[in-house]
């Protein structure tokens, strides 16, 4: 088990502008670069955020952890809901523009198994982009001329030296989950109340909530994937040690955890896909 405490971590501006100038992260894991599992899990604070329309090679969860946000002109996360963005899959324009935000964002290789790139190899290629162009509106404009090129898309070309090949989507649209409207089902295996938000793709992605009782220690055992859980609220222990909101702990595969609390605590699991 590893555990990092996002409340003790402070927002750093990581220098990239091809999605607005007005967000920073905490991050608190980092998957192993250059393979087809590789992730990330952070908090983003978000005030200006434009993005145009776009899709991704890669799959993404993000949980409005405080405030609403943009997701498309017609799709407003509300605090406490949960958006899944399916590699391949178009959403946006998103526009935020006033206020702050704080999104829980997982960004991780999806089933194509085209992998994801890490902010750091992201920030190398954004830096050289910019002796060649600008950044403008979520997109890249060259001092060559012709047409824009998505944000994203043109850093992934430059840092892997080939044209972005989208996977075919394996859904329509985007998927929002609304947890409030969700039961809790009481899951005796674990020894937790459980509300799924989903499982998708032939690979089972999972998110789901998980609420430990005061007093009623909760087991997860190990699975044949990588769990990635965030604390929303309440104080307990996870094995010996303290957890509080923020907390994230990561299990590999086959490590499990005890979740304990005195009163009660509440937090959002991942499990990502198992690519070989």
């Amino acid at each position: 088990m590893e555990l990092v405490h996002g409340n003790q971590l402070s927002y750093e501006d990581v220098g990239l502008t091809h999605r607005g100038s007005g967000i920073a992260f905490k991050h608190l894991f980092l998957g192993p670069e250059n393979t087809p599992g590789n992730y990330l899990l952070s908090i983003s604070r978000q005030q200006v955020f434009h993005s145009p329309i776009h899709r991704h090679n890669f799959d993404q969860f993000r949980f409005a952890y405080r405030g609403d946000v943009s997701i498309s002109p017609d799709v407003i996360l509300r605090e406490g809901e949960l958006c899944y963005h399916p590699e391949g899959v178009y959403y946006g324009p998103q526009n935020d523009t006033e206020g702050e935000r704080n999104v829980l964002i997982l960004q991780f290789g999806g089933t194509s198994g085209q992998g994801y790139l890490s902010f750091a190899q992201m920030k190398e290629g954004h830096d050289d982009l910019k002796k060649h162009g600008h950044f403008e509106g979520g997109k890249f404009y060259s001092a060559a001329g012709g047409e824009p090129v998505d944000g994203y898309e043109a850093i992934w070309r430059h840092t892997s030296g080939r044209s972005l090949s989208y996977p075919e989507p394996r859904y329509h649209s985007i998927i929002v989950s609304k947890p409030k409207n969700y039961q809790w089902v009481r899951s005796e295996g674990i020894n937790a109340d459980v509300k799924t938000m989903g499982v998708f793709t032939e690979r089972e992605t999972r998110a789901d909530l998980i609420r430990v009782k005061a007093n009623a220690p909760a087991k997860l055992a190990g699975q044949d994937a990588v769990q990635l859980l965030f604390v929303l609220t309440g104080k307990g222990k996870a094995n010996e040690d303290a957890v509080e909101t923020e907390s994230a702990i990561r299990l590999l595969p086959s490590i499990g955890v005890e979740l304990s609390s005195d009163s009660e605590l509440i937090l959002v699991r991942f499990v990502l896909p198992t690519l070989h």
